[in-house]
């Protein structure tokens, strides 16, 4: 079973972070995102060094890539479990 937790995107530190913290418990300069495994949190660290390099990603940016991402391994796992 895969480990679901949750990330936050910090746009002033250009920072991203999956925990198992709760929104509360986060500093307020993060923003909760979503819930992603350890493999789709890689996938995500990939796409977005490939995507922004060092320029900076605002949280829209950082928002829409993650749903991406979540909505492209959520099909993969249907034609897994489909097969």
């Amino acid at each position: 079973m895969s480990d679901y937790r949750n990330v936050y995107w910090n746009e002033i530190d250009q920072r991203m972070w999956r925990t198992t913290t709760t929104v509360g418990d986060v500093s307020v300069r993060f923003e909760y995102i979503g819930t992603m495994t350890s493999a789709e949190y890689d996938l995500l660290i990939e796409t977005l060094w490939e995507l922004f390099d060092d320029d900076k990603i605002t949280l829209a940016e950082f928002a829409r890539i993650f749903g991406d991402i979540r909505t492209f391994c959520d099909q993969i796992k249907k034609l897994v479990e489909k097969a």
